[in-house]
């Protein structure tokens, strides 16, 4: 089976793996939709906050960093279980009766 770069993550797990191979076209324009999504989600609430409130030092700017910082941290698993969700309502993951409360999405958990 060939590996499609644009889905792959070097965590997930088997199941996340062979639902990814089975993407249809929709599907994955979906999944890069919620990618790109994620990406700004990071740059707003992290990246760009951060390096603002470094570079000028400002105590408002820090404080709004370290705020946005905790939103970010707190909706990750809101993120993951979006995430979950999306990925067991593929075509294939729904033949194959893979439900989010099973789904293992990455590699190293048991």
């Amino acid at each position: 089976m060939k590996t499609d770069w644009n889905v792959w993550s070097p965590f997930q797990s088997a199941e996340v793996r062979d639902i990814c191979a089975h993407l249809t076209e929709d599907e994955k324009a979906e999944s890069s939709r919620r990618g790109g999504f994620y990406g700004l989600w990071v740059a707003a609430t992290l990246a760009l906050p951060l390096s603002m409130a470094l570079v000028s030092k400002s105590q408002g700017l820090v404080l709004v960093a370290v705020v946005l910082v905790v939103v970010h941290l707190a909706c990750i698993p809101v993120w993951q279980r979006m995430q979950r969700r999306f990925l067991c309502t593929t075509a294939w993951a729904r033949e194959h009766a893979i439900t989010p409360e099973q789904l293992k999405r990455f590699a190293f958990r048991k």
